[in-house]
């Protein structure tokens, strides 16, 4: 399933335009492909999934993100719960009336390492977490998932 999503956004981002350099594109492809495997990850984190039956209480059947975060402006074709993964602004999260939403306060990247903060503020959780990459795939280093 991962290797999907990489082979689907890297086709999509060969798709662009040509009067792109060739460096920026395959750099904007591969910072999408980076992000968008560093979200997957989060998403699948073990600590969270037993966060994520609440949804189920809200008639919510996709996990949703609420995309305020340039970095997420380009990630597509992510999957949870055998669905897609919404990316909601805020106001249509609140026009849905959407209760059950990620919130990716900050995404840093730098070379080979990640550090991601972001909330499921419907159960009152914070995650922290770290990772690697490592032949094109994050692993985690770290995780700190807390509740207020």
């Amino acid at each position: 399933m991962r290797y999907l999503i990489i082979l689907l956004v890297l086709v999509s981002c060969q798709n662009k335009t040509k009067t792109s350099t060739a460096n920026t594109s395959i750099k904007a492809c591969s910072d999408t492909v980076k992000y968008t495997n560093l979200i997957l990850k989060s998403v699948n984190l073990p600590e969270l999934q037993q966060y994520y039956k609440v949804q189920d209480n809200f008639n919510q059947k996709e996990l949703v993100i609420l995309n305020d975060n340039e970095h997420l402006n380009n990630i597509k074709d992510l999957n949870k719960f055998d669905k897609p993964i919404k990316l909601l602004s805020s106001d249509k999260i609140e026009q849905d009336g959407i209760k059950a939403y990620l919130e990716y306060k900050e995404i840093n990247i730098k070379n080979d390492t990640a550090k991601i903060y972001y909330r499921y503020d419907i159960q009152g959780i914070g995650i922290k977490s770290s990772y690697f990459l490592r032949d094109s795939e994050w692993h985690l280093i770290e995780s700190d998932l807390w509740e207020n």
